[in-house]
């Protein structure tokens, strides 16, 4: 068991887009960062880079939560939306792949993560990381919706489970980042139409400059983490913030 730190964060896919630019500001603002990815290029001081693949549940599931702090954050950002094509013409490891990284990756780093600090005091939050694509059904997307859908239900889960154990030192949220200018989005932009009916909205939307930066949501994401007692719902978005 790590030293005891005032503030710690793990942060999965911290080497890029919206756990990257989180990253980088819980650093200036004091915590203590463990990045979970599969690449790195950050070196900063009270940052801790682990090299992990998230599609690999056997490599996810032997993690351990080591370090503790009085405040510890579990951030499961890291996500792909996968192939996009309507079903039929998705490649079945794809779906598996997707489901792996998006969903089930996460659900064994809250419950290891629960299991770990479970009986110790301090401030303990899981921020998930969902997309407005687990409420509503986009073609060519069906597994990434329902990947982000399934997270979101399981968030409420754990929140409700959390709140019958009278663990009110607990704050679980699972937050819609928005349409960012990520890598994910220009994998989306790059579809053709066959592949996907909605892609000039997507292309309209960065021509329009209507894109958040990772920078932007990264910003919003810290005002939750902040003052997590002020969102009471566990499913939200930035836009509501």
């Amino acid at each position: 068991m790590g030293a005891q730190q005032n503030k710690v964060a793990y942060i999965t896919g911290s080497s890029k887009g919206i756990g990257r630019a989180l990253t980088e500001l819980l650093l200036k603002e004091g915590y203590e960062v463990i990045g979970l990815s599969r690449s790195n290029d950050l070196e900063a001081d009270k940052y801790q880079h682990i090299s992990i693949d998230l599609s690999d549940i056997t490599e996810v599931s032997t993690f351990q939560f080591e370090k503790g702090a009085e405040n510890v954050l579990l951030v499961n950002n890291a996500g792909l939306v996968g192939d996009i094509n309507p079903l039929g013409s998705v490649k079945n490891v794809d779906i598996q792949k997707v489901m792996n990284v998006n969903t089930i990756a996460p659900q064994i780093l809250c419950n290891n993560f629960i299991k770990r600090f479970k009986n110790e005091k301090g401030s303990f939050h899981v921020l998930n990381i969902s997309s407005g694509a687990g409420k509503s059904a986009i073609d060519s997307w069906a597994t990434y919706c329902a990947s982000k859908a399934a997270l979101d239900l399981f968030s409420e889960t754990m929140s409700s489970e959390l709140e019958w154990a009278q663990a009110t030192n607990w704050h679980v949220h699972s937050c819609a980042p928005g349409v960012v200018d990520t890598n994910m989005q220009e994998q989306i932009r790059s579809s053709s139409e066959e592949e996907f009916n909605r892609v000039q909205y997507f292309k309209d939307l960065k021509t329009n400059n209507e894109l958040f930066t990772a920078e932007m949501v990264a910003n919003k994401l810290y005002q939750l983490i902040k003052n997590p007692e002020k969102f009471p719902e566990t499913l939200i978005s930035v836009r509501d913030f």
